[in-house]
């Protein structure tokens, strides 16, 4: 959809309501309004939210045609038009570029429910109720007996439900607007931002034979049901129809789709985008003789691009992006020489680029990325002269004779290779220039600042190298930057910041680049994001920070800042939403400044590797996600945890792992309700806390059994505190989705509870190094994850960059190394029970945990087997023979247990050093001792079946 789209209903009403008001003001020339039409909209009134009291007008001796919103007519008085909508995002900008949108659409726009009285305005032409949130409510089916109505625009509404067919019925119907306009922008709150319409999309609006706009589109199925409708034929007695927008409208049970769209001779513009339509009804004529914008986009189309199309030659916007077409471009499609806009993004599509493609001298925009075309570039390409967005896969089309005029380069994430041509500056009218997440090397050319116009550049992502050249900073109208992860390196100086007066995000990261300016340098003032990750900065923190008034977002880490940091930094950065110093040297204590300032309400807080001492910050209660590992913070953590108890806490992540924290864990909780990861910390009352680390601490006592209220628990992880107890039994019963269950190194005593036997979804087990006694329950072979090929775990797991700031970890103690264990994780499947009282035999069962990677004890039927370790426990009977699948493993451990009888001859066994069967007196084989039976030698790999209590061991 062009951005001409977007506007059209509000300047079609703006426009409209002018026509209408010819008078100085907006009420009647000839005396008030019509007393039954006053009380229609004071009842109106009555039933509407209006926080910000826009109605304040309606009341009291004004004659309700001067009232906020209505139009009346200048002769009759009746009421003609309500206009009631609030501004979209795209409106709101552009009257008021630097405010809050979002505070404006949580305190300004309309809510509560729509009153029947509306039926009352008898001649009521115009009614706009568009951008405001009806919270979900049903669409109101009365106002389909409103005959009068001529336009109708309910875009973002907020109604939810089945669209009532009983629209139908407004046979004057000329402009129907259900559309939502609003991008797809990540909020805390769905609610308040997209309120649009969902349910059934009624027949009775083909009751509208007059309409000629109708826009259904829709993104609201986030949120409110999903709008969809059971057929279409209702539209076909919309013959004035002009516009149709059913974004986001399911229409998978609309199989006569395309048969009834063709019965609208005046449709120009047709919007069916992510409307799970599959097939194409059998048609053999289209009479598409007016339509000129078509989109098809994110469908399940499959095969050749559908050929319905080639007789609509009057189309100038085509758009059949994020589909399945797998055919070559097809040859009628080069003809359309009307075409402007031809996107094809993200298919299929393979062969050649035709030659033919020159004949498409209309062209101003053409998407063919990310599909499997090849060959080169045809020299037609050169006719395209009108062409101003670019976005292919093909790098050549930077040497190929495109117009001057190309005003957007999108090359992003095409695997391109190269360098960057020496001429790139003489794209003089360039204002976007996407080039991330490719192969592209070489230096950044010289030329680059002869791009005076360019406003954005993404280069980041590639294998670009050599210096910044300093004609960067000329490029005067540059706002935004990203050059993240590439390989530069050098000085980077106040020259190459020289006339950047417009930039406000800079994001360099991930280069070898060092920032050097002077003390008092003054940077560009309306800089809002820094990212320097991984520059050298230091050692000083930088003083320039403090000029910049709208900074928002900063990135210093791995910077080499080895000094404190000045008390005014911490309250400049209670305006961040992102803050991230973490992986320098970082001292001193941070101070409490939360009484003097709001403190830090961002998103992210990662303070993590430093040196930082003294008690944890009250400041960063309010972030989305804080990283305060590995510092020397210490003391209780109780004072942090229950700071200002009654003031409700938003953090999702907390990791305070790695400190010198003490004390028990607090019954704080209530407190942190959006808690969903914690790294060191744990709670009762976290009903959606799905990730609780303790790792490494000084904590002392019991599991609490206020846990056993976190149902959502994937990872438990105590691991290395002084806990004690026994394990508890309901860990097993309530929390049977945990993944990870680490409880190594502490001092749990008593028996394993065979409930654990109960988490099926369980793929890591640590009791390592604990005084557990008792046997290994037979029921392990439960753990149903550890024998599944199924590797998915979810976004906790798995993380997901473009949402989600974590991503789960855990460590894992392998071959006596401890190694961490992030992005493979989802493909480990652990076991350790070593060092700990166990006894009596490894059940059999256990052979069935046929992903299992490291295990401490010996099968064959666990072909992916590593590490086996058992020692120190009093485990006894006979080795039996390892079946020969155990190729993988490389590391045994069965010290200092009880084991008798021979070392099996297997060559995985026979491979391993003694050391790690030592320690267990009845043992002979390897070098440990001969195995003889009354003073016979007996050959490696003989055994005995039964001990002498006539038990069978190991097997």
């Amino acid at each position: 959809m062009t951005s001409a789209t977007f506007t059209l209903p509000f300047l079609w009403f703006a426009l409209l309501a002018t026509i209408i008001s010819l008078g100085p003001c907006q009420g009647s020339l000839s005396g008030d309004c019509i007393q039954s039409e006053r009380e229609a909209l004071l009842n109106f009134k009555h039933d509407l939210i209006d926080p910000s009291n826009r109605l304040a007008s309606w009341g009291g001796d004004v004659d309700c045609c001067g009232w906020s919103g209505v139009i009346c007519d200048n002769l009759t008085s009746n009421v003609l038009g309500l206009h009631l909508g609030s501004l979209s995002q795209e409106e709101y900008y552009a009257f008021n570029a630097t405010a809050d949108y979002y505070e404006y659409r949580e305190t300004s726009i309309f809510g509560g429910k729509i009153s029947r009285s509306l039926l009352n305005l008898k001649h009521l032409k115009y009614l706009d109720l568009s951008n405001n949130d009806f919270g979900g409510i049903s669409f109101p089916k009365f106002l389909g007996s409103m005959e009068s109505l001529t336009h109708l625009n309910l875009s973002s509404a907020g109604f939810g439900g089945m669209i009532p067919h009983e629209l139908g019925n407004l046979s004057n119907l000329q402009y129907l607007n259900l559309f939502s306009p609003y991008p797809e922008t990540y909020v805390e709150n769905l609610n308040w931002i997209f309120a649009g319409f969902g349910g059934m999309i009624p027949h009775q609006l083909g009751n509208l034979s007059n309409l000629n706009y109708l826009n259904l589109h829709s993104y609201y199925y986030f949120y409110y049901s999903e709008p969809y409708v059971e057929n279409l034929d209702w539209i076909s007695s919309l013959s004035s129809l002009q516009f149709l927008d059913m974004t986001f409208v399911n229409l998978h049970q609309a199989t006569k789709w395309l048969n009834v769209i063709n019965t609208l001779p005046c449709l120009e513009e047709l919007y069916f985008s992510v409307c799970y339509l599959s097939n194409v009804p059998p048609f053999p004529n289209v009479n598409f003789s007016s339509l000129s914008v078509l989109d098809l986009s994110g469908n399940l189309f499959q095969g050749p691009v559908l050929d319905f199309l080639q007789n609509i030659t009057s189309l100038k916007e085509l758009d059949l992006a994020f589909n399945n077409f797998s055919s070559s471009i097809p040859y009628w499609l080069y003809a359309f020489s009307n075409l402007e806009l031809l996107n094809l993004r993200q298919n299929q599509l393979q062969g050649k680029i035709s030659s033919d493609i020159g004949n498409m001298t209309s062209l101003v925009s053409l998407d063919l990325s990310l599909n499997k075309l090849d060959g080169r570039i045809p020299a037609s390409f050169q006719n395209l002269c009108n062409l101003k967005s670019l976005i292919n896969d093909i790098l050549e089309i930077l040497l190929a004779c495109v117009s001057n005029g190309l005003e957007i380069l999108d090359l992003a994430d095409c695997q391109l290779s190269g360098h960057l041509p020496n001429n790139l500056g003489e794209f003089k009218n360039l204002y976007q220039l996407l080039l991330s997440a490719n192969s592209i090397s070489g230096p950044i050319p010289i030329s680059l600042g002869d791009l005076t116009w360019v406003k954005i550049i993404d280069l980041s992502q590639n294998n670009l190298n050599g210096s910044l050249p300093s004609s960067f900073g000329g490029l005067g109208e540059l706002e935004s930057v990203d050059l993240s992860y590439n390989l530069l390196e050098g000085d980077v100086s106040a020259v190459h910041f020289a006339n950047l007066t417009k930039l406000y995000n800079f994001r360099p990261s991930g280069n070898q680049l060092r920032l050097r300016v002077d003390p008092n340098w003054n940077p560009p003032p309306h800089i809002n994001e820094i990212n320097l990750g991984s520059w050298k900065i230091g050692p000083h923190f930088p003083h320039w920070i403090r000029s910049l008034k709208f900074l928002s977002s900063l990135n210093l880490s791995n910077s080499g800042i080895a000094s404190t940091i000045p008390v005014w930094f911490w309250n400049l950065s209670s305006n961040f939403y992102y803050l991230n110093i973490s992986h320098n040297q970082i001292r001193g204590v941070i101070p409490n400044i939360s009484n003097q300032v709001d403190g830090f309400s961002g998103s992210l807080v990662d303070l993590s590797s430093n040196s930082f001492q003294g008690p944890l910050p009250y400041m960063f209660s309010n972030v989305r996600a804080l990283y305060l590992s590995n510092n020397s913070f210490c003391g209780p953590i109780s004072k942090f945890l229950c700071y200002k108890m009654h003031e409700l806490g938003f953090l999702q992540v907390l990791d305070l792992g790695g400190n010198l924290l003490s004390g028990e864990i607090p019954d704080c909780w209530m407190k942190w309700k959006w808690l969903v990861a914690i790294f060191l910390g744990q709670s009762g009352t976290l009903s959606s806390l799905e990730s609780l680390h303790l790792r490494n601490n000084n904590l002392s006592g019991e599991i609490p059994a206020s846990l056993q209220n976190c149902t959502k628990l994937s990872t438990l992880d105590f691991g290395e505190n002084g806990l004690e107890g026994s394990i508890p039994k309901w860990i097993g019963e309530t929390l049977s989705d945990i993944v990870i269950l680490n409880l190594r190194t502490n001092k749990f005593k008593g028996h394993i509870p065979k409930e654990l036997c109960l988490m099926t979804s369980l793929r890591i087990l640590d009791f390592a190094d604990n005084n557990i006694s008792g046997t290994i329950p037979k029921c392990l072979n439960n753990f149903s994850a550890m024998i599944s090929k199924d590797d998915s775990i979810g976004i906790l797991m798995e993380g997901d960059a473009s949402s989600w700031p974590f991503l789960e970890s855990t460590f894992i103690v392998t071959k006596s190394n401890m190694n961490g264990y992030s992005n493979i994780l989802k493909f480990v499947r652990f076991i350790d029970l070593s060092k700990n009282k166990l006894e009596r035999e490894i059940p059999k069962e256990i052979t069935s945990l046929k992903r299992l990677q490291q295990f401490l004890q010996n099968t064959g039927a666990m072909e992916l087997l590593e590490v086996m370790e058992f020692s120190q426990n009093k485990l006894f009977g006979e080795i039996p023979q390892s079946p020969p699948k155990l190729t993988f493993l490389s590391n045994l451990n069965l010290s200092f247990n009880n084991l008798r009888g021979t070392i099996p001859s297997s060559s995985q066994l026979q491979s391993l050093n003694s050391s790690c069967f030592t320690g267990n007196e009845e043992l002979c084989g390897l070098s440990l001792k001969n195995c003889s039976v009354d003073g016979a030698t007996l050959p490696i790999g003989s055994k005995r079946v039964e001990d002498d209590k006539g038990s069978k061991s190991f097997a």
